[in-house]
């Protein structure tokens, strides 16, 4: 499969905001069972990772996409 490249920057930032949303639902008051949110911020995370190690195959776009794969 592979992703077309006007969409690299949205799936980046969907990622980013999915984690950010869910790690801040994982330490909330409000949720019941913080391992199955864990268990899903390690398939995002994963996931992510797994689109790092694709664009390493192609430097110029892992050089282009760099910013999304810094901690914030």
């Amino acid at each position: 499969m592979e992703i077309d490249e006007t969409w690299l920057a949205t799936l980046f930032c969907a990622l980013g905001d999915a984690i950010k949303y869910n790690d801040g639902l994982r330490n909330s008051q409000t949720i019941r069972d913080a391992e199955e949110v864990e268990e899903w911020m390690l398939q995002i995370f994963q996931f992510k990772e797994y689109l790092r190690e694709q664009l390493v195959l192609t430097p110029d776009k892992l050089e282009k996409y760099r910013q999304y794969f810094e901690e914030r």
